[in-house]
């Protein structure tokens, strides 16, 4: 009997050291609310970064140069534009019918015409 206690003892010590050891190091996850203007500009900001993305398109770029509009000047109008705005114009860009390119295009130069001539 006194062996059985000698054998627990020299496993039980070391193992409450390792969960205890173990609880001190988890971590605790904590959470915050977040407010919907933040969403919404994050949301703005990577939409905004999508329309620049398509500004770097070759073709919408000769596109803008053929109309008379530099591509640096609508770079910076959409840089420029309001979190509402950029949303709007991201919207509107994800409602073409997908396949279409070159409509897409050209409606992308339109747009960004009357943004940039309002």
């Amino acid at each position: 009997m006194q062996s059985l206690l000698r054998r627990t003892r020299f496993l039980a010590y070391p193992l409450m050291f390792v969960f205890l050891a173990m609880g001190l190091m988890a971590q605790s996850a904590s959470a915050g609310i977040v407010g919907t203007d933040t969403v919404l500009a994050e949301q703005a900001q990577l939409e905004r970064a999508a329309v620049l993305g398509l500004l770097d398109r070759d073709d919408v770029r000769d596109k803008l140069i053929e109309y008379g509009v530099s591509p640096e000047e609508a770079k910076e109008r959409v840089a420029s534009l309001t979190d509402q705005e950029a949303l709007e114009l991201a919207q509107r860009i994800d409602d073409m019918p997908a396949g279409a390119s070159g409509a897409v295009v050209l409606l992308l130069v339109l747009i960004l015409l009357i943004l940039l001539l309002r």
